[in-house]
């Protein structure tokens, strides 16, 4: 019999009468007393056999891959696994009658834990039957019989929950010890005391490596130590023993077990033969110390124990090396940070960061050695050298506007006009004067009255004074362009009609072949600036061809623009600029000298550091 049940030697024969109730009480106790599902699965399947009277053969299969755990008799049995298959995939019993009308009948029943549950596993049956109401009472006593299973299954699932929390209990427990301390010295004695108490060890004891060497940090129930210490010594080198084969060490080691031991061996036997377990615990993706735990000869450390020590030195560990990491004063901090960075540029690997550090180096050679030109740039906006105002002599009403901002004049072109009517009439009134006081001229010259004479000569002279005065007016009614050049202001075209006063800018005209740019330099660079330096200018609507200007003013009175202060300085355009146009803005740098780039970059941080330095001065 198979899984500790006998069979017979020809393994498809039934078990005799005669020895089943012998076995019976023995198989009882042994499905009674089992733990496991296939301990038992071995001890139900011969009782089930037994009961069911017509079995020929029977078999149990669990897991996802329907594996067997108990076959009666010995023997493969694939036509069971066959109708198992197929009733687990349809999840409810099946039947499977022969063809012929020999043979046996095939009954296979579905394990679950409850009625609807999820399908565990599967028993099924070979029976020397062919009624179907024997059949379908079969399938019932099997049903019956199945809950012996499932109730085991219950039984086992329940205590490796139980179990996973009792270890989860006891790992929050230690981890709670560790996290109410706030120093490294003393979170790790309270987790070296609570392992030695949780798990009665006589001694316990937490190490962290430190280059290439296991430092005890505490010892359970001991509050100071020297590190010349025998004990302290041997502690260290089982935890080394530990952390060099990168695995828990157990002394006396299991039977099988190929891990050295002669540290563990030698801490022994300072307790005439006791029990020593080294669990190693990680950091992150390296290993960072190991706990070590000692118990007498007459209390070993069980499978249970040691799952325990791990799960709670996989918890724990971490948490003890991130507070001995908080706990260093800061050089050790910053020296440990350059070590690891040294580490990494020499060592192997972490090619993007060696690149990244050979870049940084190449630039900071740049930086500390390439000189280049150092320039003040600045915004800058265009204007005409020269800006002639077209102003009105006096008050009138326009008549004509042939232009207007934005256009480009010749010397002589009209401008505007202003109506001359009440001129006219004017001019034509004083040369009626005129002619009238010509006829009493030559009348009283003719009757010799001298008196008359002078006083009609004198209003003659008048009137052709008038007349002049007049013909000057009329002149100035057109205004003309006094020059080649562009219309920069004065838009008339839609006050045909109005009134013009006296003194009134009609239009403003700047020459289109000579420029100067205004640059307005923030107040930290206007100390490098002087008159005759250099520069370029690039306009924002003519991004693709830079102007040469030359420095010629600089105002020595600040203005505020956008909260900071700026000088105005007055360039001038030193090459042909037809495409230039007062008004267009863009940047203007202005040359200085050759300076290293490390100082070129790096002067707005220096200044305000200067600065801050010179303001906390005493």
């Amino acid at each position: 019999m198979s899984n500790g049940v006998a069979a017979d030697k020809g393994g498809d024969a039934a078990v005799s009468d005669e020895r089943l109730p012998v076995l019976e009480s023995a198989l009882w106790q042994r499905l009674q007393a089992a733990a496991t599902l296939e301990a038992a699965a071995a001890a139900w399947l011969p009782l089930q056999t037994q009961s069911l009277r017509h079995a020929q053969s029977g078999i149990v299969l669990a897991g996802a891959a329907l594996t067997p755990l108990a076959v009666w008799p010995a023997g493969p049995r694939d036509d069971l696994v066959a109708a198992a298959r197929l009733a687990v995939a349809e999840k409810h019993p099946i039947v499977q009658e022969p063809k012929s009308g020999e043979g046996a009948a095939l009954i296979a029943v579905p394990l679950a834990e409850d009625e609807g549950g999820d399908v565990f596993g599967c028993v099924a049956f070979r029976l020397a039957l062919r009624d179907r109401d024997s059949l379908r009472a079969a399938i019932r006593q099997v049903q019956w019989g199945c809950a012996w299973l499932a109730a085991k299954r219950g039984l086992a699932a329940g205590r490796d929950d139980r179990r996973q929390l009792a270890r989860t209990r006891a790992t929050l427990d230690l981890l709670a010890g560790a996290l109410e301390q706030e120093r490294f010295k003393a979170a790790c004695m309270a987790v070296a005391t609570d392992l030695a108490i949780a798990f009665h060890c006589t001694r316990a004891a937490v190490g962290f490596s430190q280059a290439g060497q296991t430092r005890v940090a505490a010892i359970s129930h001991t509050a100071q130590f020297e590190r010349a210490m025998n004990l302290v010594r041997k502690l260290g080198a089982c935890m080394d023993e530990a952390l060099d084969q990168r695995s828990l060490v157990l002394f006396p080691a299991s039977p099988g077990d190929g891990a050295v031991t002669r540290a563990h061996a030698d801490l022994a036997r300072l307790r005439h033969d006791g029990r020593v377990l080294t669990v190693p615990f990680m950091a992150g993706d390296h290993f960072a110390g190991a706990f070590t735990l000692e118990r007498t000869g007459e209390a070993p450390f069980d499978e249970e124990t040691i799952a325990l020590v791990a799960a709670a030195a996989a918890a724990i560990g971490p948490v003890l090396d991130e507070k001995r990491q908080n706990d260093r004063w800061l050089g050790a901090k910053a020296w440990e940070a350059g070590a690891g960075l040294v580490r990494r540029v020499v060592g192997p690997h972490h090619a993007a960061l060696k690149l990244s550090l050979a870049a940084a180096i190449l630039a900071g050679l740049a930086l500390a050695t390439v000189t280049a030109d150092y320039r003040v740039t600045a915004d800058a906006r265009v204007e005409g050298l020269v800006r002639r105002a077209v102003v009105a002599p006096y008050d009138g009403y326009l008549k004509v506007a042939e232009h207007r901002a934005g256009d480009t004049v010749r010397k002589g072109d009209l401008l505007a006009a202003l109506e001359d009517r009440d001129l006219v009439l004017e001019r034509l009134r004083w040369v009626t004067e005129r002619q009238q006081r010509r006829f009493e001229y030559d009348k009283a010259l003719a009757t010799r009255q001298p008196a008359t004479i002078n006083v009609v000569r004198s209003q003659i002279e008048q009137a052709e004074a008038q007349i002049t005065l007049v013909d000057e007016q009329l002149s100035r009614l057109k205004f003309f362009a006094p020059f080649d050049g562009l219309i920069v202001s004065g838009d008339l075209s839609q006050a045909i009609g109005g009134a013009i006063g006296r003194g009134q800018v009609l239009f403003e005209v700047a020459p289109l072949d000579d420029y100067r740019v205004v640059i307005m330099v923030d107040e930290r660079f206007i100390a490098d600036l002087r008159e005759g330096q250099t520069g370029q200018m690039l306009a924002s609507a003519l991004p693709d061809t830079p102007y040469p200007i030359v420095v010629q003013t600089i105002t020595p009175v600040a203005e505020v623009r956008n909260g900071r202060n700026m000088f105005r300085v007055e360039g001038r355009v030193t090459a042909t600029a037809t495409r230039l146009r007062p008004g267009m803005e863009g940047i203007a740098k202005v040359e200085i000298d050759r300076r290293l780039l490390a100082s070129t970059w790096a002067r707005p941080i220096l200044d305000w550091l200067r600065l801050a330095v010179w303001h906390w001065l005493p």
